[in-house]
């Protein structure tokens, strides 16, 4: 798939990834770009860039989007759901509505809107979703957000074969990424070994488009602990191990 004249829609756009990603994708001709963001002052200013102002926890707000965005582009070829967040904690207790706030940005925003791009739209369009290393390797201290990246894999990877022809999906992995992601999730949140920038992130997601590429791992190190733990059964261990010690440390 080529960028040029694409039309795209692209949520979290105020910051880290989503605003990188804004950036690479302004370096192809013409592309239009709908930015979404709680607050959309932070949204990239340019041209070709529609600041938006949307909260993607709620359906209604999700089929306004949609109805916008094709009113505003004249179409949608590429939805990037990258819109999300994470709690670091050591959970003490039950709480139905925490649970339920971050299943709804992280999970439901994501299911709903692929689920209505599939169902209600006649030209073909690209879904890319970030998703995270931890749905492959969770850490203390991220159960929540881990559980959600990883409901994000499973979902994509058996909802393959019910898209319409001319649909596709593309799912992102990146791993601990240095922006302000950890400052939202906690006060002085220690950010995982390794991490990379927002911006080799973004520039595999883009590349990842143009190869029409189904998966997206940002990082060579992860792919390479997730492999060798296949084989030796112990490097995850050992890794929650320390991780463990940082969030107890943390939180002391």
């Amino acid at each position: 798939m080529e960028l040029k004249n694409k039309r795209i829609v692209v949520t979290g756009a105020g910051s880290g990834i989503g605003k990188e990603t804004v950036l690479q994708m302004l370096k192809h001709e013409n592309v239009k770009i709908l930015a979404c963001d709680l607050n959309e002052k932070n949204v990239v200013s340019h041209p070709n860039v529609i600041p938006y102002k949307c909260d993607v926890s709620k359906p209604e707000n999700l089929d306004k989007l949609i109805k916008d965005a094709n009113k505003k582009l004249g179409g949608i070829d590429i939805f990037f759901a990258n819109a999300g967040f994470a709690y670091y904690e050591i959970i003490q207790e039950a709480s139905w509505d925490r649970i339920d706030r971050i299943f709804r940005t992280n999970v439901y925003s994501p299911f709903y809107t692929l689920v209505s791009l599939n169902k209600h739209r006649n030209s073909p369009c690209l879904f890319v979703v970030t998703a995270s290393a931890m749905s492959h390797l969770p850490l203390p201290g991220y159960a929540l957000y881990s559980a959600t990246k990883a409901s994000v894999r499973s979902f994509l990877d058996a909802y393959q074969s019910e898209l319409r022809p001319g649909n596709r999906t593309m799912i992102v992995y990146p791993i601990a990424t240095r922006t302000q992601f950890f400052d939202s999730a906690g006060n002085k949140v220690p950010v995982p070994f390794p991490s990379q920038s927002a911006e080799t992130v973004a520039k595999q997601i883009v590349n990842g488009i143009l190869r029409d590429k189904r998966e997206v791992f940002p990082s060579f190190l992860f792919r390479f602990i997730q492999i060798l733990d296949r084989f030796l059964f112990f490097p995850l261990k050992i890794y929650q191990k320390i991780e463990a010690v940082k969030l107890n440390s943390h939180k002391s």
